[in-house]
Protein backbone atom coordinates (compact mmCIF):
# COMPACT_ATOMS: atom_id res chain seq x y z
CA UNK A 1 0.00 0.00 0.00
CA UNK A 2 2.87 2.41 0.78
CA UNK A 3 4.48 1.81 -2.62
CA UNK A 4 1.14 2.29 -4.39
CA UNK A 5 0.63 5.62 -2.62
CA UNK A 6 4.13 6.79 -3.62
CA UNK A 7 3.46 6.06 -7.31
CA UNK A 8 0.27 8.16 -7.46
CA UNK A 9 0.74 11.70 -8.76
CA UNK A 10 -0.13 14.86 -6.85
CA UNK A 11 -2.82 15.87 -9.37
CA UNK A 12 -4.42 12.44 -9.20
CA UNK A 13 -4.45 12.49 -5.39
CA UNK A 14 -5.95 16.00 -5.17
CA UNK A 15 -8.47 15.29 -7.94
CA UNK A 16 -9.44 12.00 -6.32
CA UNK A 17 -9.86 13.72 -2.96
CA UNK A 18 -12.00 16.43 -4.57
CA UNK A 19 -14.03 13.72 -6.30
CA UNK A 20 -14.74 12.02 -2.98
CA UNK A 21 -15.70 15.36 -1.42
CA UNK A 22 -17.94 16.21 -4.38
CA UNK A 23 -19.65 12.80 -4.21
CA UNK A 24 -20.29 13.34 -0.51
CA UNK A 25 -21.70 16.80 -1.26
CA UNK A 26 -23.81 15.30 -4.05
CA UNK A 27 -25.26 12.73 -1.66
CA UNK A 28 -26.02 15.47 0.86
CA UNK A 29 -27.65 17.55 -1.90
CA UNK A 30 -29.81 14.60 -3.00
CA UNK A 31 -30.99 13.95 0.55
CA UNK A 32 -31.61 17.62 1.23
CA UNK A 33 -33.44 18.17 -2.09
CA UNK A 34 -35.58 15.06 -1.58
CA UNK A 35 -36.58 16.09 1.94
CA UNK A 36 -37.28 19.68 0.95
CA UNK A 37 -39.32 18.62 -2.12
CA UNK A 38 -41.27 16.09 -0.07
CA UNK A 39 -41.97 18.72 2.57
CA UNK A 40 -43.07 21.19 -0.10
CA UNK A 41 -45.29 18.58 -1.77
CA UNK A 42 -46.83 17.70 1.58
CA UNK A 43 -47.52 21.40 2.25
CA UNK A 44 -49.25 21.77 -1.14
CA UNK A 45 -51.37 18.66 -0.56
CA UNK A 46 -52.34 19.81 2.93
CA UNK A 47 -53.44 23.19 1.59
CA UNK A 48 -55.48 21.57 -1.21
CA UNK A 49 -57.09 19.16 1.24
CA UNK A 50 -57.93 22.00 3.59
CA UNK A 51 -59.53 23.90 0.70
CA UNK A 52 -61.66 20.88 -0.24
CA UNK A 53 -62.75 20.37 3.37
CA UNK A 54 -63.57 24.09 3.65
CA UNK A 55 -65.75 23.87 0.53
CA UNK A 56 -67.49 20.78 1.90
CA UNK A 57 -68.06 22.56 5.21
CA UNK A 58 -69.54 25.47 3.26
CA UNK A 59 -72.02 23.13 1.49
CA UNK A 60 -72.85 21.51 4.84
CA UNK A 61 -73.39 24.90 6.51
CA UNK A 62 -75.45 26.24 3.58
CA UNK A 63 -77.93 23.36 3.71
CA UNK A 64 -78.08 23.54 7.51
CA UNK A 65 -78.81 27.29 7.47
CA UNK A 66 -81.49 26.94 4.78
CA UNK A 67 -83.12 23.85 6.32
CA UNK A 68 -86.30 25.75 7.25
CA UNK A 69 -86.55 27.32 3.79
CA UNK A 70 -86.32 23.86 2.25
CA UNK A 71 -88.91 22.19 4.52
CA UNK A 72 -91.51 25.03 4.84
CA UNK A 73 -93.79 26.00 1.94
CA UNK A 74 -94.50 29.60 0.94
CA UNK A 75 -97.72 29.58 3.01
CA UNK A 76 -95.83 28.51 6.19
CA UNK A 77 -96.76 24.81 6.10
CA UNK A 78 -93.97 22.42 7.32
CA UNK A 79 -93.29 19.61 4.89
CA UNK A 80 -90.05 17.61 5.35
CA UNK A 81 -88.42 17.23 1.93
CA UNK A 82 -85.84 14.59 2.98
CA UNK A 83 -82.97 16.93 2.18
CA UNK A 84 -80.68 17.73 5.10
CA UNK A 85 -77.05 18.79 5.58
CA UNK A 86 -75.65 15.27 5.86
CA UNK A 87 -77.38 14.12 2.66
CA UNK A 88 -76.24 17.25 0.82
CA UNK A 89 -72.62 16.94 2.01
CA UNK A 90 -72.35 13.25 1.18
CA UNK A 91 -73.95 13.74 -2.22
CA UNK A 92 -71.67 16.61 -3.18
CA UNK A 93 -68.62 14.60 -1.99
CA UNK A 94 -69.73 11.57 -4.02
CA UNK A 95 -70.30 13.66 -7.15
CA UNK A 96 -66.88 15.35 -6.70
CA UNK A 97 -65.10 12.02 -6.18
CA UNK A 98 -66.82 10.46 -9.20
CA UNK A 99 -65.70 13.24 -11.55
CA UNK A 100 -62.04 13.43 -10.28
CA UNK A 101 -59.17 11.33 -8.95
CA UNK A 102 -59.83 12.70 -5.46
CA UNK A 103 -61.92 10.81 -2.92
CA UNK A 104 -63.95 12.80 -0.34
CA UNK A 105 -66.33 11.29 2.17
CA UNK A 106 -67.82 11.69 5.64
CA UNK A 107 -67.07 9.19 8.42
CA UNK A 108 -67.71 8.78 12.13
CA UNK A 109 -67.08 6.19 14.84
CA UNK A 110 -70.75 5.04 15.13
CA UNK A 111 -72.30 6.02 11.81
CA UNK A 112 -76.05 5.89 11.07
CA UNK A 113 -75.14 4.55 7.63
CA UNK A 114 -72.78 1.57 7.43
CA UNK A 115 -71.17 3.12 4.32
CA UNK A 116 -69.83 5.87 6.56
CA UNK A 117 -67.83 3.44 8.74
CA UNK A 118 -64.18 4.49 9.07
CA UNK A 119 -61.31 2.47 7.64
CA UNK A 120 -58.13 1.78 9.62
CA UNK A 121 -56.49 5.13 8.84
CA UNK A 122 -59.69 7.11 9.52
CA UNK A 123 -60.23 5.24 12.77
CA UNK A 124 -56.72 6.22 13.90
CA UNK A 125 -57.51 9.84 13.07
CA UNK A 126 -60.84 9.75 14.96
CA UNK A 127 -59.12 8.23 18.00
CA UNK A 128 -56.51 11.02 17.86
CA UNK A 129 -59.30 13.63 17.77
CA UNK A 130 -61.01 12.03 20.77
CA UNK A 131 -57.79 11.77 22.83
CA UNK A 132 -56.87 15.40 22.16
CA UNK A 133 -59.78 17.77 21.43
CA UNK A 134 -57.32 20.42 20.22
CA UNK A 135 -56.27 18.18 17.31
CA UNK A 136 -58.34 19.18 14.27
CA UNK A 137 -56.51 17.46 11.39
CA UNK A 138 -54.59 14.25 10.74
CA UNK A 139 -52.58 13.62 7.56
CA UNK A 140 -49.65 11.71 6.03
CA UNK A 141 -48.53 9.83 2.93
CA UNK A 142 -49.92 6.29 2.76
CA UNK A 143 -50.52 3.30 0.49
CA UNK A 144 -53.93 2.38 -0.99
CA UNK A 145 -54.51 -0.38 -3.52
CA UNK A 146 -50.76 -0.53 -4.18
CA UNK A 147 -50.52 3.16 -5.02
CA UNK A 148 -49.09 6.06 -3.06
CA UNK A 149 -51.76 8.51 -1.84
CA UNK A 150 -52.03 11.42 0.55
CA UNK A 151 -54.55 10.96 3.35
CA UNK A 152 -56.12 13.97 5.07
CA UNK A 153 -58.77 13.74 7.79
CA UNK A 154 -60.40 16.88 9.27
CA UNK A 155 -62.42 16.81 12.47
CA UNK A 156 -66.08 17.97 12.43
CA UNK A 157 -67.42 19.51 15.64
CA UNK A 158 -71.12 19.58 16.72
CA UNK A 159 -72.71 23.05 16.18
CA UNK A 160 -75.99 24.47 17.32
CA UNK A 161 -77.55 23.50 13.96
CA UNK A 162 -76.54 19.87 14.52
CA UNK A 163 -78.43 19.48 17.82
CA UNK A 164 -81.80 19.41 16.06
CA UNK A 165 -81.06 15.94 14.69
CA UNK A 166 -78.23 14.76 16.93
CA UNK A 167 -78.75 16.55 20.26
CA UNK A 168 -80.77 15.69 23.36
CA UNK A 169 -82.70 13.90 24.53
CA UNK A 170 -80.75 10.84 23.38
CA UNK A 171 -82.92 8.20 21.72
CA UNK A 172 -85.65 10.59 20.57
CA UNK A 173 -86.50 10.13 16.90
CA UNK A 174 -85.33 13.08 14.83
CA UNK A 175 -86.99 14.36 11.64
CA UNK A 176 -84.92 11.95 9.50
CA UNK A 177 -86.29 8.95 11.39
CA UNK A 178 -83.10 8.12 13.36
CA UNK A 179 -82.77 8.23 17.19
CA UNK A 180 -80.78 11.19 18.43
CA UNK A 181 -77.25 10.61 19.78
CA UNK A 182 -77.51 13.16 22.62
CA UNK A 183 -74.49 15.23 21.45
CA UNK A 184 -73.54 18.58 22.93
CA UNK A 185 -72.17 21.57 21.08
CA UNK A 186 -68.40 21.10 20.61
CA UNK A 187 -68.46 17.27 20.65
CA UNK A 188 -66.79 15.31 17.85
CA UNK A 189 -69.46 14.70 15.21
CA UNK A 190 -67.20 12.87 12.77
CA UNK A 191 -64.61 13.74 10.17
CA UNK A 192 -64.21 14.60 6.51
CA UNK A 193 -61.72 12.21 4.85
CA UNK A 194 -59.84 13.28 1.73
CA UNK A 195 -57.69 10.90 -0.38
CA UNK A 196 -55.44 12.58 -2.96
CA UNK A 197 -53.41 10.54 -5.51
CA UNK A 198 -49.71 11.54 -5.38
CA UNK A 199 -48.43 10.08 -8.62
CA UNK A 200 -48.37 13.43 -10.41
CA UNK A 201 -46.85 15.21 -7.42
CA UNK A 202 -44.15 12.60 -6.94
CA UNK A 203 -43.39 12.62 -10.65
CA UNK A 204 -42.87 16.39 -10.53
CA UNK A 205 -40.79 16.01 -7.35
CA UNK A 206 -38.62 13.36 -9.01
CA UNK A 207 -38.07 15.55 -12.07
CA UNK A 208 -37.09 18.45 -9.81
CA UNK A 209 -34.61 16.29 -7.88
CA UNK A 210 -33.07 14.89 -11.08
CA UNK A 211 -32.67 18.36 -12.57
CA UNK A 212 -31.15 19.68 -9.35
CA UNK A 213 -28.70 16.78 -9.06
CA UNK A 214 -27.76 17.03 -12.73
CA UNK A 215 -27.12 20.75 -12.38
CA UNK A 216 -25.05 20.19 -9.23
CA UNK A 217 -23.08 17.40 -10.93
CA UNK A 218 -22.29 19.60 -13.94
CA UNK A 219 -21.12 22.40 -11.64
CA UNK A 220 -18.90 20.00 -9.67
CA UNK A 221 -17.48 18.51 -12.88
CA UNK A 222 -16.62 21.96 -14.20
CA UNK A 223 -14.99 22.89 -10.88
CA UNK A 224 -12.96 19.67 -10.92
CA UNK A 225 -11.71 20.37 -14.43
CA UNK A 226 -10.79 23.93 -13.50
CA UNK A 227 -8.93 22.77 -10.38
CA UNK A 228 -7.16 20.06 -12.39
CA UNK A 229 -5.98 22.63 -14.96
CA UNK A 230 -4.92 25.05 -12.20
CA UNK A 231 -2.94 22.31 -10.43
CA UNK A 232 -1.29 21.36 -13.71
CA UNK A 233 -0.30 24.90 -14.63
CA UNK A 234 0.59 26.34 -11.21
CA UNK A 235 1.96 23.36 -9.27
CA UNK A 236 2.69 20.11 -11.10
CA UNK A 237 4.23 21.69 -14.22
CA UNK A 238 6.71 23.83 -12.20
CA UNK A 239 7.48 20.82 -9.98
CA UNK A 240 8.15 18.72 -13.09
CA UNK A 241 10.59 21.36 -14.32
CA UNK A 242 12.19 21.41 -10.89
CA UNK A 243 12.47 17.59 -10.97
CA UNK A 244 14.20 17.73 -14.36
CA UNK A 245 16.61 20.27 -12.90
CA UNK A 246 17.30 17.94 -9.98
CA UNK A 247 18.12 15.22 -12.50
CA UNK A 248 20.63 17.52 -14.21
CA UNK A 249 22.19 18.38 -10.83
CA UNK A 250 22.49 14.71 -9.93
CA UNK A 251 24.24 14.14 -13.27
CA UNK A 252 26.75 16.86 -12.40
CA UNK A 253 25.32 19.62 -14.65
CA UNK A 254 25.09 22.50 -12.19
CA UNK A 255 24.54 25.21 -14.83
CA UNK A 256 22.73 25.45 -18.14
CA UNK A 257 24.00 27.07 -21.30
CA UNK A 258 21.96 30.19 -20.59
CA UNK A 259 23.46 30.50 -17.15
CA UNK A 260 20.32 29.58 -15.23
CA UNK A 261 19.34 26.19 -13.92
CA UNK A 262 15.56 26.53 -13.96
CA UNK A 263 13.01 27.17 -16.70
CA UNK A 264 10.27 29.03 -14.81
CA UNK A 265 7.78 28.79 -17.66
CA UNK A 266 5.27 31.37 -18.88
CA UNK A 267 4.91 34.40 -16.53
CA UNK A 268 1.10 33.97 -16.53
CA UNK A 269 1.41 30.63 -14.75
CA UNK A 270 4.07 31.68 -12.25
CA UNK A 271 3.37 32.34 -8.55
CA UNK A 272 5.29 34.01 -5.77
CA UNK A 273 5.69 30.80 -3.76
CA UNK A 274 7.01 28.78 -6.72
CA UNK A 275 9.36 31.59 -7.77
CA UNK A 276 10.71 31.81 -4.20
CA UNK A 277 11.27 28.06 -4.22
CA UNK A 278 13.10 28.24 -7.56
CA UNK A 279 15.22 31.15 -6.34
CA UNK A 280 16.21 29.26 -3.19
CA UNK A 281 17.04 26.20 -5.28
CA UNK A 282 19.22 28.25 -7.63
CA UNK A 283 21.00 29.71 -4.61
CA UNK A 284 21.53 26.23 -3.19
CA UNK A 285 22.76 24.94 -6.56
CA UNK A 286 25.21 27.83 -6.81
CA UNK A 287 26.50 27.03 -3.33
CA UNK A 288 26.85 23.39 -4.34
CA UNK A 289 28.76 24.36 -7.46
CA UNK A 290 31.09 26.45 -5.34
CA UNK A 291 31.55 23.58 -2.91
CA UNK A 292 32.17 21.08 -5.69
CA UNK A 293 34.80 23.35 -7.23
CA UNK A 294 37.04 23.28 -4.14
CA UNK A 295 35.88 19.96 -2.67
CA UNK A 296 38.91 18.08 -3.95
CA UNK A 297 41.34 20.49 -2.37
CA UNK A 298 39.40 20.41 0.90
CA UNK A 299 39.38 16.60 0.87
CA UNK A 300 43.13 16.53 0.30
CA UNK A 301 43.74 19.08 3.04
CA UNK A 302 41.55 17.22 5.53
CA UNK A 303 43.15 13.91 4.56
CA UNK A 304 46.52 15.37 5.47
CA UNK A 305 45.11 16.62 8.76
CA UNK A 306 43.63 13.19 9.44
CA UNK A 307 46.98 11.53 8.76
CA UNK A 308 48.69 13.91 11.14
CA UNK A 309 46.01 13.22 13.75
CA UNK A 310 46.47 9.45 13.30
CA UNK A 311 50.22 9.79 13.69
CA UNK A 312 49.72 11.83 16.86
CA UNK A 313 47.30 9.21 18.21
CA UNK A 314 49.81 6.48 17.43
CA UNK A 315 52.54 8.38 19.30
CA UNK A 316 50.21 8.84 22.27
CA UNK A 317 49.25 5.14 22.16
CA UNK A 318 52.92 4.11 22.27
CA UNK A 319 53.49 6.56 25.11
CA UNK A 320 50.55 5.08 27.07
CA UNK A 321 51.88 1.57 26.47
CA UNK A 322 55.29 2.60 27.80
CA UNK A 323 53.67 4.13 30.89
CA UNK A 324 51.58 0.98 31.40
CA UNK A 325 54.68 -1.20 31.13
CA UNK A 326 56.46 0.95 33.71
CA UNK A 327 53.45 0.82 36.00
CA UNK A 328 53.27 -2.96 35.69
CA UNK A 329 56.96 -3.23 36.43
CA UNK A 330 56.70 -0.88 39.40
CA UNK A 331 53.69 -2.78 40.69
CA UNK A 332 55.65 -6.02 40.36
CA UNK A 333 58.57 -4.44 42.25
CA UNK A 334 56.14 -3.30 44.95
CA UNK A 335 54.58 -6.77 45.26
CA UNK A 336 57.99 -8.43 45.34
CA UNK A 337 59.17 -5.96 47.96
CA UNK A 338 56.10 -6.56 50.13
CA UNK A 339 56.46 -10.32 49.77
CA UNK A 340 60.14 -10.24 50.69
CA UNK A 341 59.62 -7.88 53.61
CA UNK A 342 56.60 -9.81 54.88
CA UNK A 343 58.44 -13.11 54.64
CA UNK A 344 61.46 -11.71 56.44
CA UNK A 345 59.17 -10.29 59.14
CA UNK A 346 57.19 -13.50 59.57
CA UNK A 347 60.18 -15.67 60.61
CA UNK A 348 61.34 -13.58 63.59
CA UNK A 349 57.72 -12.80 64.50
CA UNK A 350 56.92 -16.51 64.75
CA UNK A 351 59.91 -16.97 67.03
CA UNK A 352 58.79 -14.09 69.25
CA UNK A 353 55.32 -15.63 69.64
CA UNK A 354 56.83 -19.06 70.42
CA UNK A 355 59.18 -17.67 73.08
CA UNK A 356 56.34 -15.59 74.53
CA UNK A 357 54.29 -18.74 74.95
CA UNK A 358 57.24 -20.53 76.61
CA UNK A 359 57.81 -17.61 78.94
CA UNK A 360 54.13 -17.55 79.91
CA UNK A 361 54.32 -21.22 80.85
CA UNK A 362 57.38 -20.62 83.09
CA UNK A 363 56.07 -17.49 84.84
CA UNK A 364 54.44 -18.23 88.21
CA UNK A 365 50.68 -18.01 88.20
CA UNK A 366 50.58 -15.48 90.99
CA UNK A 367 52.59 -12.98 88.92
CA UNK A 368 49.58 -11.32 87.28
CA UNK A 369 51.56 -8.36 86.02
CA UNK A 370 53.95 -10.58 84.04
CA UNK A 371 51.09 -12.69 82.64
CA UNK A 372 49.25 -9.52 81.59
CA UNK A 373 52.36 -8.15 79.82
CA UNK A 374 53.00 -11.47 78.10
CA UNK A 375 49.33 -11.64 77.02
CA UNK A 376 49.64 -8.14 75.55
CA UNK A 377 52.80 -9.21 73.67
CA UNK A 378 51.02 -12.32 72.36
CA UNK A 379 47.93 -10.35 71.31
CA UNK A 380 49.89 -7.74 69.39
CA UNK A 381 52.15 -10.42 67.94
CA UNK A 382 49.11 -12.34 66.66
CA UNK A 383 47.76 -9.11 65.14
CA UNK A 384 51.09 -8.41 63.50
CA UNK A 385 51.33 -12.01 62.26
CA UNK A 386 47.84 -11.72 60.78
CA UNK A 387 48.83 -8.47 59.07
CA UNK A 388 51.98 -10.08 57.65
CA UNK A 389 50.00 -13.09 56.37
CA UNK A 390 47.43 -10.79 54.77
CA UNK A 391 50.16 -8.71 53.14
CA UNK A 392 51.79 -11.85 51.77
CA UNK A 393 48.49 -13.18 50.41
CA UNK A 394 47.57 -9.81 48.89
CA UNK A 395 50.97 -9.45 47.26
CA UNK A 396 50.70 -12.89 45.70
CA UNK A 397 47.20 -12.13 44.35
CA UNK A 398 48.30 -8.77 42.89
CA UNK A 399 51.36 -10.37 41.34
CA UNK A 400 49.20 -13.09 39.79
CA UNK A 401 51.23 -15.82 41.42
CA UNK A 402 48.44 -17.08 43.66
CA UNK A 403 47.17 -20.43 42.35
CA UNK A 404 44.08 -22.48 43.18
CA UNK A 405 44.47 -25.96 44.58
CA UNK A 406 41.11 -27.59 43.78
CA UNK A 407 40.08 -30.62 45.83
CA UNK A 408 37.04 -32.09 47.55
CA UNK A 409 36.31 -29.94 50.57
CA UNK A 410 34.24 -30.88 53.61
CA UNK A 411 32.93 -27.73 55.32
CA UNK A 412 32.75 -29.53 58.65
CA UNK A 413 36.57 -29.85 58.60
CA UNK A 414 37.15 -26.22 57.59
CA UNK A 415 34.74 -24.82 60.18
CA UNK A 416 36.09 -27.15 62.87
CA UNK A 417 39.69 -26.05 62.33
CA UNK A 418 38.75 -22.35 62.31
CA UNK A 419 36.67 -22.84 65.46
CA UNK A 420 39.62 -24.53 67.23
CA UNK A 421 42.05 -21.73 66.32
CA UNK A 422 39.62 -18.91 67.11
CA UNK A 423 38.20 -20.34 70.33
CA UNK A 424 41.23 -19.36 72.42
CA UNK A 425 41.06 -15.74 71.21
CA UNK A 426 37.30 -15.71 71.87
CA UNK A 427 37.76 -17.11 75.40
CA UNK A 428 40.36 -14.46 76.21
CA UNK A 429 37.72 -11.77 75.37
CA UNK A 430 34.89 -13.74 77.04
CA UNK A 431 33.09 -13.99 73.66
CA UNK A 432 30.82 -16.91 72.79
CA UNK A 433 31.92 -18.48 69.45
CA UNK A 434 29.26 -20.82 67.97
CA UNK A 435 29.39 -22.77 64.68
CA UNK A 436 26.83 -24.76 62.71
CA UNK A 437 27.07 -26.61 59.39
CA UNK A 438 23.73 -27.79 57.98
CA UNK A 439 23.41 -31.53 57.38
CA UNK A 440 22.52 -31.08 53.70
CA UNK A 441 25.80 -29.35 52.80
CA UNK A 442 27.56 -31.60 50.26
CA UNK A 443 31.25 -31.95 49.49
CA UNK A 444 32.32 -29.36 46.91
CA UNK A 445 35.31 -28.89 44.65
CA UNK A 446 37.18 -25.86 45.94
CA UNK A 447 40.45 -24.68 47.50
CA UNK A 448 40.59 -25.83 51.13
CA UNK A 449 43.25 -23.31 52.20
CA UNK A 450 41.48 -20.37 50.50
CA UNK A 451 38.23 -21.25 52.29
CA UNK A 452 40.10 -21.48 55.60
CA UNK A 453 41.68 -18.05 55.01
CA UNK A 454 38.27 -16.53 54.23
CA UNK A 455 36.71 -17.97 57.36
CA UNK A 456 39.72 -17.14 59.59
CA UNK A 457 39.66 -13.50 58.50
CA UNK A 458 35.90 -13.14 58.98
CA UNK A 459 35.94 -14.85 62.42
CA UNK A 460 39.01 -12.99 63.70
CA UNK A 461 37.50 -9.72 62.43
CA UNK A 462 34.21 -10.48 64.22
CA UNK A 463 36.00 -11.34 67.50
CA UNK A 464 38.22 -8.26 67.19
CA UNK A 465 35.28 -5.84 66.87
CA UNK A 466 33.00 -7.52 69.43
CA UNK A 467 33.13 -6.38 73.04
CA UNK A 468 33.54 -8.89 75.90
CA UNK A 469 30.35 -10.84 76.59
CA UNK A 470 29.28 -10.74 72.94
CA UNK A 471 28.49 -13.51 70.49
CA UNK A 472 29.97 -14.62 67.17
CA UNK A 473 27.95 -17.17 65.16
CA UNK A 474 29.23 -19.07 62.10
CA UNK A 475 26.63 -20.79 59.89
CA UNK A 476 27.10 -22.75 56.66
CA UNK A 477 23.88 -23.44 54.68
CA UNK A 478 22.50 -23.73 51.16
CA UNK A 479 21.35 -20.58 49.38
CA UNK A 480 17.71 -19.86 48.60
CA UNK A 481 17.94 -21.33 45.06
CA UNK A 482 19.96 -24.35 46.21
CA UNK A 483 22.87 -23.74 43.81
CA UNK A 484 25.20 -21.95 46.26
CA UNK A 485 26.74 -22.51 49.68
CA UNK A 486 26.50 -19.49 51.99
CA UNK A 487 29.04 -18.94 54.80
CA UNK A 488 27.47 -16.48 57.27
CA UNK A 489 29.50 -14.89 60.09
CA UNK A 490 27.31 -12.84 62.42
CA UNK A 491 28.34 -10.78 65.45
CA UNK A 492 26.79 -8.27 67.84
CA UNK A 493 29.80 -5.97 67.81
CA UNK A 494 30.24 -2.28 67.03
CA UNK A 495 28.66 -2.47 63.54
CA UNK A 496 29.44 -0.42 60.43
CA UNK A 497 27.76 2.78 59.22
CA UNK A 498 25.86 2.48 55.92
CA UNK A 499 28.03 5.05 54.12
CA UNK A 500 31.20 3.13 55.06
CA UNK A 501 30.10 -0.39 54.11
CA UNK A 502 31.37 -0.11 50.51
CA UNK A 503 34.81 1.04 51.68
CA UNK A 504 35.60 -1.83 54.06
CA UNK A 505 36.41 -4.17 51.15
CA UNK A 506 39.07 -1.76 49.84
CA UNK A 507 42.73 -2.40 50.72
CA UNK A 508 44.08 -0.62 53.79
CA UNK A 509 40.62 0.80 54.61
CA UNK A 510 38.77 0.64 57.94
CA UNK A 511 35.62 2.31 59.18
CA UNK A 512 37.50 5.23 60.82
CA UNK A 513 40.80 6.07 62.55
CA UNK A 514 39.33 5.61 66.02
CA UNK A 515 38.71 1.98 65.10
CA UNK A 516 42.35 1.60 64.07
CA UNK A 517 43.58 3.07 67.35
CA UNK A 518 41.23 0.97 69.49
CA UNK A 519 41.24 -2.39 67.70
CA UNK A 520 44.33 -2.27 65.48
CA UNK A 521 44.61 -3.99 62.10
CA UNK A 522 45.88 -3.15 58.63
CA UNK A 523 42.59 -3.04 56.74
CA UNK A 524 43.64 -5.91 54.47
CA UNK A 525 41.47 -8.68 55.97
CA UNK A 526 38.17 -7.92 54.28
CA UNK A 527 39.78 -6.95 50.96
CA UNK A 528 41.55 -10.33 51.04
CA UNK A 529 38.21 -12.07 51.76
CA UNK A 530 36.71 -10.34 48.71
CA UNK A 531 39.68 -11.29 46.45
CA UNK A 532 39.67 -14.93 47.59
CA UNK A 533 35.89 -15.26 47.24
CA UNK A 534 36.04 -13.91 43.68
CA UNK A 535 38.92 -16.30 42.87
CA UNK A 536 36.61 -19.16 43.93
CA UNK A 537 33.81 -17.82 41.70
CA UNK A 538 31.78 -16.39 44.59
CA UNK A 539 30.98 -13.05 46.20
CA UNK A 540 30.77 -11.39 49.62
CA UNK A 541 28.24 -8.96 51.01
CA UNK A 542 27.63 -7.26 54.36
CA UNK A 543 24.59 -6.14 56.34
CA UNK A 544 25.36 -4.02 59.38
CA UNK A 545 23.98 -1.45 61.76
CA UNK A 546 26.09 0.62 64.17
CA UNK A 547 25.75 -0.59 67.76
CA UNK A 548 23.80 -3.70 66.72
CA UNK A 549 26.31 -5.84 64.86
CA UNK A 550 27.34 -7.07 61.42
CA UNK A 551 26.55 -10.04 59.20
CA UNK A 552 29.04 -11.07 56.49
CA UNK A 553 27.83 -13.56 53.85
CA UNK A 554 30.14 -15.35 51.41
CA UNK A 555 28.25 -17.13 48.59
CA UNK A 556 30.14 -19.87 46.73
CA UNK A 557 28.86 -21.97 43.79
CA UNK A 558 28.18 -25.64 44.42
CA UNK A 559 29.43 -26.63 40.98
CA UNK A 560 32.08 -24.61 39.20
CA UNK A 561 34.58 -25.47 36.55
CA UNK A 562 37.93 -24.13 37.67
CA UNK A 563 41.03 -23.96 35.47
CA UNK A 564 43.96 -25.28 37.47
Amino acid sequence: MKNIGKNIGLKTKITGLLGVVFLALLAVDIIWTYNSQQSATESVLVEESRMLVTEMDAVWAFVSINQDTINYSFDGTYEYKGLHCAIAGKSVAALFSRNSDYNIRFTMIEPRNIHNSPDEYENSALQAFLSNPDTLEYYSFSEQDGQSVFRYVSAMKVTEDCTGCHGKPAGEIDPTGYPKEGWNVGDLAGAVSVIVPTELYFSNMQNTIVNSVLFFFIIMLCMTMVIYLVLTRLITAPLSRLRRTFARVSDGSLASKSGTLLDKGHPLYQSREINDLFSQFESMASSLASLYSNLESQVEERTDRLSEANEELERQRRHVEEINDRLKQENRYKSDFLAIVSHELRTPLTSILAFTELMEENVPRDNERAHKQLAEIDKNGQILLEMVDNVLETARIQAGSEQLNIELVDFHDVVGMVEASGQSLALKKSISLNTRVDADIPLIHSDWEKLRRILVNLVSNAIKFTDPGGHVDVTVSLGERGNTVEIVVQDDGIGIAADRQKLIFERFAQENMSTVRRYGGSGLGLSLVKDLAEMLGGSVRVASKPGVGSTFTVALPLERKVEL
